[in-house]
């Protein structure tokens, strides 16, 4: 699996597993490496596959079954796409009409609407962060902030990184017209277009994540693309060392909603099998989904918004607004989404 081997390697899951005598080993992959490794394996030796998101998940389901091979698949949670900031740079965007503010808490908001199409524009139009007026948000401590880098978002690859690949189809639909590309030759045009503006960090998508909450990500990467779980389960243990959340540290919503629908796809019976039931029905791991910042599916199959942002709440972390713009953006087709990573990202 790849990002949401954050659950796995959590030490309170480990312990609630531990309780029903199971251990969980988890070999780290991009979620476009999970497909290619679990569909090239010579022989069954994964008990379970987690790609982070859907068109890694179709094509091992669909692959497997037209090979007569075992494949069960759970959905247990999903997760946004959402960009990572500080709060200069997400004060930087409202103030150039590309994001508003949702309302603030005491140190003021920690939860912004990004919008997609102006801050694309300025990423095409080649303006700087100096150019937009970085310099007149200062850094808590009163200094000036400088930054003549374009103004982008910086991702862990689109070629191995389901939330790498997820943006890119992101610009791509907004590019396109708030429609998803549906032909080849819109895949290749609106790929010369948006292909600058696709910026990738060489990390993997917790490396990316563990650089953001360091004092260096701000100079490096003041916007990446991440899952939105990850700075929820990041501000509750901040608060709970801290007494506070941190409120230089900020998240920007797409206007463009982008749900990621990682699946549980159990591989041979048994253990796998055993442990998708056991994280479907166990309230203790239910309940740890939802402090790691998951929006956890329930029974009826509805995702559990309302009960995480209670819990968020009930441990001192504000929650988002409700959002008014219900746009969601789409997938291209598997075949073009397919043809679209590998353009962008000239993957081998």
């Amino acid at each position: 699996m790849a990002s949401k081997q954050d659950f796995f390697n959590d030490r309170e899951v480990q312990r609630l597993l531990l309780e029903h005598n199971l251990r969980v080993e988890v070999t780290a992959r991009g979620s476009g490496e999970v497909a290619y490794e679990v569909l090239t394996q010579k022989t069954e030796h994964y008990d379970f596959a987690f790609p982070s998101g859907q068109p890694a998940a179709d094509l091992i389901r669909s692959e497997r079954r037209r090979r007569g091979l075992h494949t069960q698949t759970t959905r247990l949670f999903t997760s946004p796409i959402v960009l990572a900031s500080y709060r200069e740079y997400a004060e930087t965007l409202v103030g150039n009409g590309a994001a508003s503010r949702h309302s603030g808490g005491p140190g003021g908001a920690l939860y912004y609407t990004l919008d997609t199409a102006k801050f694309v524009e300025l990423g095409k139009q080649g303006r700087t962060w100096n150019d937009i007026g970085i310099g007149d948000h200062p850094n808590p401590d009163g200094t000036s902030i400088t930054n003549g880098n374009r103004v982008l978002a910086h991702n862990s690859g689109v070629c191995r990184s389901n939330s790498g690949a997820t943006y890119l189809a992101l610009v791509a639909f907004v590019e396109n017209g708030d429609e998803p590309v549906q032909s080849e030759a819109e895949v290749d045009r609106v790929a010369r277009d948006v292909q600058p503006l696709i910026t990738a960090l060489g990390m993997p998508e917790s490396g990316l994540w563990q650089f953001y909450v360091t004092p260096e990500g701000k100079s490096r990467g003041p916007i990446v693309v991440v899952y939105e779980h990850q700075f929820f389960a990041y501000q509750q243990e901040h608060r709970r060392r801290t007494g506070r959340t941190d409120t230089e540290r900020v998240l920007l919503y797409p206007k463009q909603e982008f749900q990621t629908d990682p699946e549980y796809i159990s591989l041979r019976p048994g253990a796998g099998e055993r442990l998708g039931r056991l994280l479907l029905t166990d309230p203790a791991l239910r309940r740890r989904m939802m402090e790691l910042g998951f929006r956890v599916i329930d029974d009826t199959d509805a995702t559990g918004t309302a009960r995480l942002f209670q819990l968020l709440v009930s441990r001192g972390v504000p929650k988002p607004d409700g959002r008014t713009d219900y746009t969601r953006a789409e997938l291209p087709e598997p075949n073009l989404l397919q043809r679209l990573v590998d353009t962008v990202g000239r993957c081998p």
